[in-house]
């Protein structure tokens, strides 16, 4: 959006060349000096002043945006002054253009009214007065211009005015009142009112009122957190796979579970490395208390020394879908992709098949991650042939890792990607390697703190870590929802967009490069820790949500016609009458 000087040059420039050319086309020459300053005054000092007076300081509606609204509140009004003046011309009655101005001021209180509507937390009636301010403004100082110029005051106008405004701000309401019934009927919240929880969560980062209003529909379950925790002497480092999802968005509920779960151990002095696993946005935590819960039943769990054993890392390849394994101590580290398909979320049911599997296999629970690691303009479903795929590659990965097995050395490092930030795709998380070695076997594992990776990228990292000596390796995202809602089209970068190949593979060289100086013996310990009573979307939830969304902009297209036609005729009603 353009800043606030130029936005009122524009509305200057703007009301002033509407009412210029509507009074050259009514009056010839000698009505354009009129028309000028009357633009002038009328329409652009009268919109400034007016967008400062609606204007709110610690809300959505700043002094930028409704100098914007006051903008289009004079196109709209230009518009039908532009009418006028036509109709003045062709019938030779410079009267008319008159009556369609002040008509045309009445009418725009319909725009006024749903847009103030929409963003401000004012109450009916004065978002009412509100939506009355620039148009009253108008007629006002226009009547001014009118009388110090010609000496000519139109008190029919004035009726032709107030008629038309009464007849606005009822359909307005009656608009408004219609939508908002969807939601409430469905969730017990007004639509518009969940749309304004969702522009203060999007633009302001007031996630309370939203995340209130998704509390309504969550399901409450209890949560578990899976975690291997490494020790060497130069350190801890924590993994951690949560099964939740980290959604909806920007800071609502879980969005920046992973990212703050990543500050979190870092400001404990713990190295993390934070995967992501096979969860969907119905398993979105909505409440943001929940998830300083999670982060701390994480951050402050006491970890034992554990067992200084692990397998030799594997790679297991079927059709799709690759699957890599390291098992520490007797619990598997399973990371799962089709790169480089472009993919999405996998399912939470992937998950339970992963775990079902290693019970056939003797282990009692293991770690399943999602790397989510590639994703192009468009995705393809994880489909039945890709859970047969996995599956048999994880097993042909479970008997290779379990055939040998050893004394485990491994080192961590973390990094931010300095110069780069959530709107360039990456979350405060940067960059969390875990190298590891076993009878001279290395394997590198990498999570980038990032809504997924170019397709593509990943096979590229994969090569330079090959040079690096690490023939298993395998890079993933977080899947970390604060970068989300900071960028146009699909609403953030994925990683590689912005932040570039070359970038990404010095970063993660230099962090492998750090975590290799620190490698030493190291042992390690599983954690299962659960979360109770945590309020999740659920799928009924997302159900609801769309239904609200389907219905209401349902409801909005088809009284759309009467929201614009009853004031337009009323106006043309009294353009004939007076």
């Amino acid at each position: 959006m353009p800043s606030k000087s130029k936005l009122a040059a524009q509305i200057m420039l703007i009301g002033m060349f509407f009412c210029t050319f509507s009074y050259w086309l009514a009056f010839g020459s000698e009505g354009m000096a009129i028309g000028l300053i009357d633009g002038a005054i009328s329409l652009g000092l009268s919109g400034i002043i007016c967008g400062h007076i609606v204007s709110k300081k610690d809300g959505f509606l700043t002094a930028r945006r409704a100098l914007g609204l006051m903008l289009f509140g004079i196109i709209f009004v230009g518009i039908g002054i532009l009418i006028g003046g036509f109709l003045a011309k062709a019938f030779g009655n410079g009267a008319m253009l008159e009556r369609t101005y002040f008509l045309s001021c009445g009418v725009v209180v319909v725009y006024e009214y749903i847009v103030l509507a929409a963003v401000s937390k004012t109450k009916d009636f004065r978002g009412g007065l509100e939506s009355l301010v620039q148009p009253a403004s108008i007629v006002f100082a226009h009547s001014i211009v009118l009388y110090l110029f010609e000496r000519t005051f139109f008190a029919d106008r004035f009726i032709m005015f107030g008629l038309t405004c009464i007849a606005s701000i009822v359909t307005a309401k009656l608009y408004y009142s219609r939508i908002e019934g969807v939601g409430k009927k469905i969730l017990g919240v007004g639509s518009v009112s969940l749309f304004r929880s969702l522009i203060a969560s999007l633009i302001l980062d007031e996630s309370e009122f939203l995340e209130n209003d998704l509390k309504r529909i969550a399901v409450k379950k209890d949560v578990e957190v899976r975690t291997l925790s490494f020790k060497n002497e130069n350190g801890i480092c924590v993994l951690v796979a949560p099964l939740v999802h980290p959604g909806p968005f920007r800071n609502l509920g879980g969005a920046a579970l992973p990212t703050a779960l990543a500050e979190s151990l870092a400001g404990a002095g713990k190295v993390p490395v934070i995967f992501h696993t096979p969860t969907t946005h119905e398993d979105d935590p909505v409440s943001g208390e929940d998830c300083r819960r999670i982060i701390s039943a994480v951050v402050n769990a006491n970890y034992s020394e554990g067992n200084a054993n692990a397998s030799k890392p594997a790679s297991c390849k079927v059709g799709r879908v690759t699957v890599t394994v390291q098992i520490f101590g007797s619990t598997p580290l399973i990371v799962i992709t089709r790169s480089p398909i472009p993919t999405e979320d996998l399912p939470r049911h992937v998950h339970e098949i992963c775990i079902e599997k290693l019970a056939e296999y003797g282990y009692s629970d293991g770690v399943i991650v999602d790397a989510h690691n590639s994703m192009d303009a468009t995705y393809e479903d994880f489909e039945k042939q890709d859970e047969e795929d996995l599956l048999v590659a994880l097993e042909g990965a479970l008997r290779e890792a379990g055939s040998e097995k050893g004394e485990l050395f491994a080192g961590f490092a973390q990094s931010r990607l300095e110069g780069f930030s959530r709107r360039d795709g990456i979350g405060e998380g940067g960059v969390m390697v875990l190298v590891t070695r076993v009878n001279g076997h290395k394997a590198a594992f990498v999570s980038l703190d990032g809504n997924n990776l170019l397709c593509g990228i990943r096979e590229r990292i994969k090569e330079e870590l090959f040079k690096l000596g690490y023939g298993i390796s395998e890079v993933a995202t977080t899947d970390t929802h604060v970068v989300t809602g900071t960028a146009g089209g699909q609403g953030y970068h994925v990683l590689g967009k912005v932040i570039s190949e070359k970038v990404l593979v010095e970063k993660i060289v230099q962090a492998i490069r750090e975590a290799e100086s620190r490698i030493s013996e190291c042992r390690v310990e599983f954690s299962k820790h659960v979360v109770e009573g945590v309020s999740l979307l659920g799928q009924e939830g997302l159900g609801m949500l769309w239904a609200i969304t389907e219905e209401s902009i349902h409801v909005a297209k088809r009284g759309l016609v009467w929201l614009l036609g009853v004031p337009i005729i009323c106006a043309a009603v009294l353009f004939l009458l007076l």
